[in-house]
């Protein structure tokens, strides 16, 4: 079993390197005067003039992607006003990514060579988290999945999916935040599988990035295959 880290691998004692299972440490019990969380904000915005127990997909609609991108626009500008440090968790759009690559290229974090973002996260005015059930998630999925997904920020189009996921493995999305570890295990075993994010840069969006911004948390270790 291999222990992953934010910047290394190493194989954890006593135990089968070929077994292919993993260690990781994810956070839990989260809490920092820093966070602003998309999903409380936009709750009080539900248009519940839009009836989607008739097509379920219209969930996409009783919390509209307008109203949460002018939230999350309002809410940078005025940390960038006033030069306070917050960290916006559960955003779910690609409109909001583009906000925080243009911040962060202004700031010189951009490393050409590796071509990503390194972000200092200890002074940067803004970072962003995700919700793992809006990576796994998106508009495909409601016919299948039904009221199990009418959770906030809805699942998004495919195309705000792919964008997470690129701003997850180019630096702009620092974290992912794990509702229930033990619920959600198998969505977390699903984004190994899917490779569409490398083993390192997973353990920082669940762990080391959370103390990296200044978050207080409480720590579970993880076994994932």
């Amino acid at each position: 079993m291999k222990h992953v880290f934010s910047d290394r691998i190493i194989l954890v004692k006593d135990t089968d390197p070929f077994d292919n299972q993993y260690l990781f440490d994810v956070v839990t019990d989260i809490s920092s005067p820093l966070e602003y969380d998309m999903a409380k904000l936009l709750a009080p915005y539900r248009n519940d003039r839009v009836e989607f127990r008739k097509d379920y997909k219209l969930w996409n609609q009783v919390y509209p992607g307008e109203k949460e991108l002018q939230i999350f626009q309002g809410l940078v500008e005025d940390a960038l006003t006033h030069k306070q440090k917050i960290h916006i968790s559960n955003i779910s759009l690609r409109e909001e990514l583009e906000i925080i690559r243009e911040i962060y290229e202004e700031l010189g974090y951009f490393d050409a060579k590796e071509n990503r973002f390194r972000v200092d996260f200890k002074n940067t005015p803004v970072t962003i988290g995700v919700n793992i059930r809006n990576l796994v998630y998106s508009t495909k999925d409601y016919k299948s999945q039904r009221e199990t997904i009418c959770f906030i920020p809805p699942p998004r189009e495919p195309g705000h999916v792919k964008a997470l996921f690129a701003g997850l493995n180019t630096g702009i999305v620092s974290t992912i935040h794990i509702n229930d570890s033990i619920k959600e295990k198998a969505l977390i075993q699903g984004l190994i599988m899917s490779e569409k994010t490398n083993l390192t840069t997973l353990s920082a969006s669940v762990y080391g990035n959370f103390l990296a911004i200044g978050f207080d948390i409480n720590k579970q270790e993880l076994i994932l295959s």
